[in-house]
């Protein structure tokens, strides 16, 4: 189970380890930045390329707005990813497994082994999910998901073309169901994905930039 300790406030807050680089690199004037701008509207593969840090971008899929997260750490398969508004995303080996700052937070989760059977492209296994409830106590879901492999697809992220495999995971469970998708390269990477978070945030797009 990763139930992970991280919060949307102190030292990650502060950093602002995004906005600052962007700002930077795009050379395109504060007042892109002060307001809130969608970084798909200004990112380009020389500000990617540019930056100090590993970015990704995040974009709830019930929202018309993005941000981009920059690498803060790294622990064996898990990665900490945070954006300027201190708003935190765990992945372990490109899969949700905590957030942190968006209201209904998923603490913590077992994926069990959902990144083997992604690479394989088949299979089931089971998802243990934990939520705060309004009692601020653990409440755990947990859902049987399927795995299969859709197609291939050549996917283009920001002027960079990813030869893929489109995997589609399809989970039920007592709390209903939902569906993710993962577009995997032949190494293992886990380029762009559409991931279910909770009730309230539902699905975000995420891609590797």
């Amino acid at each position: 189970m990763v139930l992970l300790g991280v919060t949307a406030c102190g030292p990650l807050a502060q950093q602002q380890p995004v906005v600052s680089v962007l700002r930077g690199i795009a050379e395109a004037g504060s007042d892109v930045w002060e307001e809130k701008t969608d970084p798909r509207e200004v990112l380009t593969r020389d500000i990617i390329e540019a930056a100090t840090n590993d970015l990704l971008l995040f974009a709830p899929v019930n929202q018309d707005m993005a941000s981009v997260f920059a690498r803060r750490s790294t622990n064996s398969d898990l990665i900490i990813w945070v954006s300027d508004e201190g708003i935190s995303l765990t992945l372990q080996d490109g899969v949700v497994v905590a957030t942190r700052g968006l209201g209904n937070d998923l603490m913590g989760a077992d994926l069990n082994q959902t990144y083997q059977r992604v690479v394989s492209g088949s299979g089931s296994t089971v998802r243990i999910y934990d939520y705060l409830n309004g009692e601020d106590q653990i409440t755990r879901r947990e859902y049987a998901c399927k795995t299969t492999t859709l197609r291939n697809e050549t996917i283009e992220i920001f002027q960079r073309k990813h030869e893929t495999r489109l995997i589609s995971e399809t989970c039920m469970g007592d709390a209903g169901g939902f569906g993710n998708l993962y577009w995997i390269d032949a190494g293992g990477m886990i380029w762009q994905s559409r991931q279910w978070i909770s009730a309230r945030v539902g699905m975000v797009d995420i891609q590797r930039l």
